[in-house]
């Protein structure tokens, strides 16, 4: 469990009283191709929604996700999007891909604290997850696009948010997501942070070395390190 960079006093794991997770490509893999599936969708949303062909619905979902945080977003923004109607087309997808994981059960059973799920994702599509995976029952609530009125994470906003919906403090939670965008707010407001590196995240953590307070290969290796020293508290 590396700690490689120098971002201030990191609380350490044993007095972390809040784990708050990310969803897709964090706790399942990307290999299993759920989001591919999604990410799919997405193209054949704004195809059928502007009539262009699937470069140019490529281009304009790559470029609203890096504008505006999600395609969503941008889609609200520039074309007027119902955003509950293409949430629930994108997400309609196979979801047999996503096996149950007993050992990712087991570690969250010994992780202490509370969970949370802090998402871009539908609530819908969560739960399926987390039903599919087993381990609907280790977390607490779960904040969804929904419940940030469609503003995406990495908007600083919605982490206090999320934040002051469930009374976490800030200086007592650690965060886990793929994307090291995503944990600069979390690091902001005194998270600890952990970047799970997936094959299809970001690939340069020096880039973000100011908000990364450790970097995970295996969710389910880091987690039984982390619950070995929240146990020792």
């Amino acid at each position: 469990m590396d700690q490689p960079f120098s971002s201030p006093n990191p609380l350490s794991l044993g007095e972390v009283e809040a784990w708050i997770f990310d969803l897709d490509n964090t706790l399942y893999p990307a290999s299993c191709g759920l989001f591919a599936q999604i990410d799919r969708k997405m193209k054949e949303f704004i195809c059928d929604l502007l009539g262009v062909d699937e470069d140019e619905a490529h281009r304009l979902q790559k470029e609203y996700f890096h504008r505006y945080g999600t395609t969503l977003s941008g889609l609200m923004k520039h074309h007027d999007v119902d955003p509950v109607g293409y949430l629930d087309y994108v997400h309609a997808v196979d979801f047999s891909s996503v096996m149950a994981d007993p050992a990712l059960d087991a570690v969250l059973g010994k992780l202490g604290g509370r969970k949370f799920i802090f998402t871009n994702g539908p609530i819908t599509h969560v739960s399926e997850v987390l039903a599919r995976l087993g381990i609907a029952g280790h977390f607490d609530d779960i904040f969804d696009i929904k419940d940030a009125n469609f503003i995406p994470k990495p908007s600083p906003k919605i982490y206090r948010q999320m934040l002051d919906a469930y009374e976490v403090d800030p200086t007592r939670a650690a965060m886990i997501d793929d994307l090291p965008k995503n944990l600069a707010p979390a690091a902001a407001l005194g998270m600890v942070t952990v970047w799970l590196r997936s094959e299809v995240g970001e690939v340069d953590p020096e880039a973000w070395e100011a908000h990364i307070h450790y970097i995970a290969d295996d969710l389910v290796e880091w987690l039984e390190l982390a619950a070995a020293e929240s146990a020792r508290g």
